[in-house]
């Protein structure tokens, strides 16, 4: 059967952006807490994603932060194998955050030190995620409708650890009930040094459009010189500094729509300094990436385990692609050695039609796991 005929690179997008704002924090030093950061650009914790070899790309790439996927205490405590492994970190991954989730002061205050004690810089407390399991056990989004669980909470932990504490927050509960400000505050005020704020609920899950308003009127209800970083729905140039011009936020994070795409940091990172717009990556310089990126993936967990999670970097690695039927190709392979063979194959595709392959601007995220 023949392969589908290659597109050409398509058209470029064109960039109409001013620095404005984004332009003048650039130049000036950010901190959470006492914790230098050296880029306002930062990865977010997904649960699902951020092993080892992913932070130390995003950091690489320029993020100014690394961070672990959401650590349930219960786990970490008991010495569960696959959260011990994933905590395994080196200096290029510094700074270095651990975000976990908790309810009860005691078990996180408990894995807040035992982090602390392995050389995490910062602890994040995650107040956002919209997981039912989570949520059912009071964690989570829950803690967006308990003001008075969130003070014991922050001010234990506050009161127990010698590094910075930050948190993470959804908009609210749902549409009605948006809570953000409030909860922001009551944090800041018990110790926290800086609040993330994704614009979506927890009924909206990923399905509701991020309200950037609310990240707004968190930055508005908080003292000036304690940092708000906007999240939710960044996914490319354009979309990163408009957060930081809507909003008025002092950072950004990027969740999925840095995944496979690291170059998202650099680019925004370039433009914030000096306006000047990078190229998006090609074929060979994103297949390159990735072929070291799986190599640790297959390390960590070995070829047969770590496959599914091959194939799913490969959507996000090769999906920003004109290749018609990218991503069923990459979805009917079976191991890594036909995926690379195709990988093979489609640059032998594009080598016969005389097209140079250039990654998309933006591509649609898969649906599976994650969160940013």
């Amino acid at each position: 059967m023949r392969s589908p005929r290659l597109r050409a690179a398509g058209s470029c997008l064109t960039l109409s952006l001013t620095r404005g704002r984004a332009s003048s924090l650039a130049g000036r030093p950010f901190f959470l807490g006492e914790v230098r950061l050296a880029s306002r650009v930062l990865m977010a914790p997904m649960m699902g994603y951020n092993e080892r070899a992913m932070r130390r790309i995003f950091r690489r790439f320029g993020s100014g932060l690394a961070l672990t996927e959401m650590i349930k205490p219960e786990k970490l405590l008991r010495g569960d194998a696959d959260v011990i492994r994933g905590l395994d970190f080196g200096d290029d991954e510094r700074p270095l955050g651990a975000q976990i989730c908790g309810r009860d002061p005691e078990p996180a205050v408990a894995a807040a030190l035992a982090l602390r004690k392995r050389g995490y810089d910062l602890i994040d407390l995650n107040m956002g995620c919209p997981l039912k399991k989570e949520v059912a056990r009071g964690r989570g989004a829950q803690l967006l409708r308990e003001p008075e669980q969130v003070r014991k909470l922050v001010s234990a932990l506050v009161s127990a650890l010698d590094c910075p504490l930050t948190v993470k927050v959804r908009a609210g509960w749902e549409p009605g009930e948006i809570t953000a400000p409030e909860i922001a505050r009551i944090a800041v005020e018990c110790g926290a040094c800086a609040v993330t704020v994704h614009g979506r609920t927890k009924m909206g899950w990923y399905r509701e459009k991020n309200d950037r308003g609310v990240i707004r009127a968190v930055r508005e209800a908080l003292p000036a010189e304690v940092p708000v970083i906007g999240n939710g729905d960044v996914v490319d140039l354009a979309s990163a500094v408009s957060m930081f011009e809507e909003t008025a936020c002092d950072a950004v994070m990027i969740g999925r729509g840095a995944v496979g795409n690291p170059w998202l940091f650099r680019r925004v990172n370039r433009f914030l300094e000096t306006g000047e717009v990078l190229p998006e990556p090609t074929f060979s310089e994103v297949r390159q990436l990735f072929s070291e990126h799986m190599a640790a993936v297959q390390e960590m967990w070995g070829e047969k385990a770590g496959y599914r999670q091959v194939r799913l970097y490969s959507f996000y690695y090769f999906g920003r692609f004109p290749v018609p039927l990218m991503r069923a190709r990459l979805g009917s392979t079976r191991s890594c050695s036909q995926l690379f063979s195709l990988l093979d194959d489609i640059e032998r595709e594009a080598r016969e039609c005389g097209v140079e392959l250039v990654a998309s601007p933006v591509a649609p995220l898969p649906s599976e796991g994650g969160g940013d």
